[in-house]
């Protein structure tokens, strides 16, 4: 799914350098996640950032929708247990409230900035170019390519995921949804299937000449004028962040 927006992406708009993606996206993470836990209305203007790029881009809403809701359940077991710890009162505005549904906002929208930022990397850049920026900047090769390899990997885990739940339905039509008490085997035999397609997959690119030295990932050339703009947006995080304290 992640490759097909990439290609549409590519058909739009004037990709923006991958080490430039790469830099940006870390940067921003990095200054959304050093705000305390109380900067809820801090926080609120760096949403412009991820809002431009997504209508920038064109984003799918309801793929980035899903994404979003993907990672809500953890972050709102962590926020809601400050509800319990925090029992102090803060000023918001004109109002005294709890601080820790203050601290519980905050760690939403900090979610939110991290998991937006994180998905426009993927949703434009594709996962072989990120590889070439992470090369650009001394990260090991070895480490690179298992990066690549584990993309890979996630997708035959989703797929292996796919048919087992159809094989299950089909096998259990009266039932409305997977039975918890199946999980446990279900789980056993989705990790044995993918690890055999995953050796299965291996063996035929090692047939077919695959060594990690041979492995050739493509380092594209890194303008000035995208050294430019990445300098630029760096700083202009970084001095927000040293502004707002």
């Amino acid at each position: 799914m992640i490759d097909v927006h990439v290609s549409n992406m590519k058909e739009r708009r004037h990709d923006v350098h991958p080490l430039s993606m790469l830099i940006i996206t870390f940067t921003y993470i990095f200054v959304v996640a050093s705000f305390h836990t109380y900067a809820f209305i801090e926080l609120v203007p760096l949403s412009v950032y991820p809002i431009t790029m997504i209508v920038f881009y064109r984003l799918s809403i309801r793929h980035i929708k899903r994404v979003l809701l993907a990672s809500l359940p953890f972050i709102t077991v962590i926020g809601a247990s400050q509800l319990f710890f925090i029992h102090e009162h803060v000023s918001f505005f004109h109002w005294r409230i709890e601080a820790g549904w203050l601290v519980f906002a905050t760690l939403l929208v900090k979610n939110t900035l991290a998991v937006l930022a994180a998905t426009v990397l993927f949703l434009t850049t594709p996962i072989e170019q990120l590889a070439g920026a992470l090369l650009s900047l001394r990260i090991p090769r070895l480490l690179v390519i298992q990066l690549l390899l584990t993309h890979r990997y996630i997708f035959l885990l989703l797929e292996e995921a796919k048919r087992l739940r159809q094989a299950y339905m089909l096998r259990a039509s009266q039932h409305r949804a997977i039975q918890l008490s199946v999980w446990g085997s279900l789980v056993g035999h989705l990790l044995l299937r993918t690890f055999e397609r995953a050796e299965r997959v291996y063996e035929a690119m090692t047939l077919r000449g695959f060594s990690i030295q041979r492995m050739h990932i493509k380092i594209e050339r890194w303008t000035t004028k995208e050294r430019i703009y990445t300098y630029v947006t760096v700083i202009l995080f970084i001095v927000y962040r040293l502004v707002v304290i």
